[in-house]
């Protein structure tokens, strides 16, 4: 008996020693607390990256700085007016908005271009949440608590790392809802615009109701707003013409809005200060400085904690996107969850003074660039000139006409429509892309921002689970010449090339060493061929589509850089000088360091991409296989190869159709196109130009 239970004892305890999860839970307990205090000190730093950059500034970058902070200061005095009218809360409570997010970036910001603030779109989502509450409770307060809910929720994405749930969110989606709230807070501005009251809601029943009293039109007033559309219109197109030649035309068409302000405003003082009834509405601006600290009450923040979802979304994708695409033409990184850090502290924070949500901008982002901005310094002069404005300048913004102010917004967002072409490109790739850019502009217009942003997103999701559960094998069976061949179940017959497997090459290449008897530098590959060292293989290992494209972009490129040296391009020389933050390339030396990747000595020469696996691609994996591509010539090498081998007929016919430029290794290829090739072996090691390796070579040295 007791030789039969010490028999079942003995069983169980080998039955612990060897479960999985057992091992791993008390190998975790075993290096926790060895690698918490490094851990715990690089979260800290990860959270503040002016400890970081701080350091590395170079006094010669104030000057930059200085004016770059001043001009984007500058630009939000009309831009916080205006969007706080879209949002229907008092237009000073844009300016009380303005100050802090610009404070914050310097201590919390990734970005150096990064302009945050009001923004159009979450003006307009932010107006849809007053008009429903404004019975019970005001404006003022109705905003302050939205903002507070989209600043909880960033900031528990940040922490927890929940930021892959925004990849649900499409890029054609993102492009219809952008296009929608565009046209709809630019009919909300026309009665403003030429003097109507009582207009309906509706962008359609406005725009009807508009036209249909065009004899009531008030004439002043559409002198001033059509003078302020003209004005605005000249600036700019001096700005495209000019402006690469002349720094200070490129300055004041950067600057337009808050010049036709100027004057607007000045003649509005000079032809009302003495009049009893003016001739057109005024604004009215009042401030008394930095509002007194007030907390948003506990009852209405959980009335909008569902409502403020939908401008979490429009706040942070647009962030991020813009963020993302400065940062890749100004040759550095953003962390991308610090941004949602920073964007839940800012929205936290401002909430107690009185405010609306805030979000990067690309207008001023765009002009914060092209002043050449070096570092997030500029947030503090940013800052400085909204809290002078707030205490100095703002009685003068009394006298601005209410026309001027809707001619802005007008002006504003009529960039933010999509381009037809842009939509018709979705037409060509994907139905479904199609429809569910649809859906998010014509839901929006006619329903709200918050549902058709919703519906969009759940029509895309919809639409993956239906293409997966009707997902069709393909069945390899035996020629009529003894070939093997390949049959679909629609009946369709390809040939059955063989592609080695790679799945793991890349890390292989990251963690093998060159072979000392080979003539020929190259890597070992114990599942595929050998693969030379100046050569990757990034093996997509599913579908390239919305949900999981941008991860696998950050991943692979992430994983070249590990292994290859960067090499200055000349192609964007400009960028690469303006160096200011060395967090991603110290993150870079952490991940080699941890799992013991010694860099090559030689720089990167091919790329093979292999869609042996991927039976789908959509638009978003389409821009952001693009984006890879452009990445990967920035920092890697402007001649270095993009192969690519394992692409399917339907996957190729994607890219066709989005005028990719594509080659087959055994025909005439384009000088700009990528070379398809029918198998990894050849794709590795056909020496089709490879002289690019020269080009390569030469950048190095």
């Amino acid at each position: 008996m007791e030789r039969h239970v010490a028999r079942h004892v003995t069983a169980v305890k080998e039955e612990f020693q060897a479960d999985v999860t057992i091992n791993r839970v008390a190998k975790f307990a075993r290096t926790v607390p060895k690698k918490l205090p490094s851990a715990s000190r690089q979260y800290l730093l990860d959270k503040l990256p002016i400890i970081q950059w701080l350091p590395r500034y170079s006094p010669s970058w104030l000057i930059q700085d200085f004016m770059a902070g001043l001009t984007v200061g500058v630009l939000l005095i009309p831009q916080g007016l205006a969007y706080a009218k879209i949002a229907t809360i008092p237009i000073e409570n844009g300016l009380y908005s303005c100050w802090i997010p610009a404070a914050v970036m310097v201590f919390m910001g990734t970005s150096k271009d990064l302009s945050t603030g009001p923004t159009s779109i979450l003006g307009l989502l932010t107006a849809e949440i007053v008009r429903d509450l404004k019975n019970e409770y005001t404006p003022t307060d109705i905003s302050s608590a939205v903002a507070m809910m989209v600043g909880i929720w960033s900031l528990l994405i940040g922490l927890l790392g929940l930021g892959f749930l925004l990849d649900y969110v499409s890029i054609p989606v993102l492009t219809g809802f952008i296009s929608a709230t565009a046209f709809v807070i630019g009919m909300g501005q026309v009665d403003s615009l030429v003097g109507l009251d009582d207009v309906p809601d509706g962008a359609f029943n406005q725009l009807a109701n508009i036209l249909r009293r065009l004899p009531y039109w008030d004439g002043p007033t559409c002198g001033i707003g059509f003078g302020t559309v003209i004005v605005l219109l000249a600036l700019e197109k001096v700005g495209k013409k000019w402006g690469s030649k002349h720094f200070a035309i490129r300055y004041i068409s950067s600057s337009r809005a808050i010049i036709v302000m100027v004057i607007f405003t000045l003649i509005s003082y000079l032809v009302n200060k003495d009049r009893d009834e003016y001739l057109w509405d005024i604004s009215e601006v009042s401030t008394h400085g930095i509002q007194t600290p007030k907390a948003p009450g506990a009852v209405l923040l959980s009335r909008v904690i569902a409502r403020s979802i939908a401008p979490l979304v429009a706040c942070t994708l647009e962030h991020q996107a813009v963020g993302k695409a400065f940062a890749r033409r100004n040759h550095y990184a953003i962390d991308q969850t610090q941004e949602f850090n920073y964007l839940g502290v800012t929205n936290i924070v401002n909430s107690f003074f009185g405010v609306m949500p805030v979000g990067g901008a690309i207008s001023r982002t765009a002009v914060n660039s092209e002043c050449h901005v070096r570092s997030p310094l500029n947030g503090a002069v940013t800052a400085g000139f909204i809290i002078l404005t707030l205490y100095v300048f703002s009685p003068a913004l009394y006298w601005l006409p209410s026309s001027t102010l809707a001619a802005i917004i007008i002006m504003a967002v009529i960039h933010l429509f999509g381009p037809l072409s842009l939509i018709w490109r979705y037409w060509r790739i994907s139905l479904a892309d199609f429809i569910a850019c649809m859906v998010a502009f014509w839901v929006t217009i006619f329903v709200s921002a918050e549902i058709g942003i919703g519906a969009a997103a759940g029509w895309s999701v919809a639409w993956t689970l239906l293409r997966s559960a009707f997902v069709t094998p393909t069945i390899h069976a035996s020629g009529t010449a003894g070939a093997s061949s390949s049959f679909s179940s629609s009946g369709t017959q390809q040939s059955l090339a063989r592609v080695f497997s790679t799945t793991t090459t890349l890390q292989q290449q990251q963690t093998q060493t060159q072979s000392p008897n080979n003539s020929e530098s190259m890597t070992e590959n114990a599942s595929g061929p050998a693969i030379p060292d100046d050569t990757v293989v990034i093996r997509f290992g599913d579908s390239l589509f919305f949900p999981n494209a941008n991860r696998n972009k950050v991943e692979s490129l992430e994983a070249v850089q590990l292994v290859y040296p960067s090499v200055q391009n000349p192609h964007y020389s400009v960028e690469a000088e303006r160096s200011w933050s060395v967090a991603a390339e110290r993150r870079l030396e952490r991940l080699r360091a941890q799992r013991g990747i010694v860099m090559r000595q030689m720089p990167l020469a091919v790329v093979v991409w292999d869609f042996g696996m991927v039976p789908f691609v959509d638009a978003t994996g389409i821009t952001a296989l693009a984006e890879l591509k452009d990445d990967i010539r920035r920092q890697l090498g402007f001649g270095v190869q993009i192969r690519v081998v394992g692409m399917t007929p339907a996957v190729r016919r994607r890219f066709a159709r989005a005028r990719w430029l594509l080659g087959d290794a055994d025909g005439l290829v384009d000088g700009g196109a990528d070379v398809v090739y029918p198998s990894l072996e050849r794709a590795i090691w056909d020496e089709r130009d490879r002289d690019s390796l020269k080009g390569v070579t030469t950048e190095k040295s």
